[in-house]
């Protein structure tokens, strides 16, 4: 996202989010939020905002804000060179989330962002509220959706080269990572899809 205003507001509702949630953040970890729209263009139908609230070389912890019906696109973390893939749990501390996994639809109303039914394959819904929480294995395709008042969820995951995730929309260019390499350096990280085959 470039548009100075958009980033603005974008991050006002999420801060607005997280200040309803309760979850208490120091002020480096509040100037640490971003928000994605994966290169989409269109951040309040698809797109997160996160802040990393701890990361050690095998562990990262994220608060995911998604707002009111928005939506992270559908992708999966696959295994590479000796890593199973990432394995992430989503509990959610505000609001509501909708956890979509690969299998039958199990809710006629799923709401898929407009022209993108392609891209968002998997239909099985998991419904999740405040306390709580489900968990995705490795190379298991995903997406999120926020509920009617959004969500602050709390995510827990082992560390992997993130460049590695596979979107379903071929026009998704990721969301950039600050990382910290082992001599603390920040640097930044697009994740974008390779064609695997």
């Amino acid at each position: 996202m470039t548009d100075d205003a958009l980033v603005n507001e974008a991050k006002r509702q999420a801060e607005d989010l997280i200040w309803k949630s309760g979850f208490p953040l120091t002020d480096e970890e509040r100037l640490d939020l971003q928000v994605c729209d994966f290169g989409l263009g269109h951040f309040f139908e698809e797109g997160v905002a996160f802040i990393d609230i701890l990361r050690s070389p095998r562990l990262r912890i994220t608060i995911l804000v998604l707002l009111p019906g928005q939506t992270l696109p559908q992708h999966l973390h696959p295994a590479y060179d000796q890593e199973p893939g990432k394995e992430e749990t989503l509990r959610v501390l505000y609001g509501s989330t909708k956890v979509y996994v690969k299998g039958g639809p199990s809710n006629a109303e799923i709401k898929v962002p407009p022209g993108k039914v392609p891209n968002y394959s998997a239909r099985k819904e998991v419904a999740l509220t405040i306390g709580r929480h489900f968990t995705i294995p490795p190379a298991k395709e995903h997406w999120f959706q926020g509920g009617p008042q959004g969500s602050v969820n709390i995510c827990f995951q082992n560390r992997v080269d993130e460049s590695h995730n596979v979107f379903s929309d071929p026009l998704c260019s990721g969301c950039p990572i600050i990382l910290d390499d082992e001599l603390g350096a920040k640097r930044s990280v697009h994740h974008k899809k390779e064609d695997k085959k």
